[in-house]
């Protein structure tokens, strides 16, 4: 690419993303890079930026921020063969970890330089688009107990709490599961549908996902007690878990999810919808900036 378009989110990662991205911009006038940029100013804001710079035929456009941020941008690029790129400044990270880009102005910079434009699949809850992961149930409680410890805190700290404080007051329900055609049930604490590997803060829920499969890749953890839980919870975090009698775990290209109760869903790492839901994969939707793979990436 001869010339980049950022969306920054300056709030991402508690102020963290518009700090670093300056650091990188530097580092782009030092080098000589065409680039241009627009800080968003609210939710949806860099939606309508993607839009607008699709229009006037930017040749790459970079998210910078979190999964939230990534996923906006995203959606209005889908299909556009526009690349995208993403630094990935927010709090989790989930997407940009699992695709092994660094998370530091230079190193992110010299990923995107390095970059090579690489079709990848997208998917969609409903109508609502989404890249790394859908779903509901316990990581919808981890995120608005998270949200309410990031007022007070930075870094991983608050996943953790949150993480804690949605034990201490687990959820479960009834859901009527139909993948590809075959209709089943199961009492449930989490269903997620993913793309990517990783969710809320580094778990890895779905550790053989990958993105350019045509299929999305389907865990759920069966109803547990809070003990059940504290002994399957480390197996999901470190991928581990894909074997365990708690866990149903397969790919499909499409998933519908009908529970007891209105369940809200998380998207990407924010909140939105509710079930009944139909999750679909978007075969090579989207074109990503991705760096050669490096032998150590996780």
């Amino acid at each position: 690419m001869s010339r980049f378009y950022f969306i920054v989110n300056p709030v991402a990662g508690s102020g963290r993303s518009k700090e670093w991205f300056e650091q990188a911009a530097a580092e782009m006038k030092r080098r000589g890079v065409d680039f241009s940029y627009d800080y968003t100013d609210g939710k949806g804001h860099g939606a309508l930026l993607a839009k607008a710079a699709a229009e006037r035929g930017e040749q790459a456009v970079v998210s910078v921020g979190g999964d939230g941020t990534a996923r906006e941008i995203a959606g209005s690029l889908l299909h556009t063969g526009i690349p995208m790129g993403i630094f990935p400044f927010g709090t989790g990270n989930d997407f940009g970890s699992a695709l092994g880009l660094k998370v530091d102005p230079v190193g992110a910079l010299d990923d995107l330089l390095k970059a090579m434009p690489t079709a990848i699949d997208a998917a969609a809850a409903n109508d609502t688009i989404f890249i790394n992961a859908a779903g509901t149930g316990f990581d919808v409680d981890v995120i608005v107990n998270t949200e309410k410890y990031k007022r007070r805190f930075n870094g991983m700290l608050p996943y953790m709490l949150g993480i804690m404080k949605s034990l201490i007051h687990l959820k479960w329900d009834h859901f009527v599961i139909t993948a590809d055609g075959e209709t089943f049930e199961e009492d449930s604490i989490l269903i997620d549908a993913c793309n990517g590997t990783r969710l809320a803060g580094g778990i890895k829920v779905a550790p053989i996902a990958e993105l350019n499969d045509g299929l999305l890749d389907v865990c759920i953890v069966r109803k547990l007690g809070r003990l059940g839980v504290l002994r399957v919870l480390p197996s999901v975090v470190a991928g581990k878990h894909l074997n365990s009698p708690h866990v149903r775990y397969f790919k499909a290209k499409e998933l519908r999810l009908e529970s007891t109760r209105a369940n809200t869903l998380n998207l990407d790492g924010e909140l939105g919808s509710s079930t009944p839901v139909t999750f679909k994969i978007l075969p090579g939707a989207l074109t990503l900036l991705l760096p050669p793979k490096e032998e150590d990436n996780a």
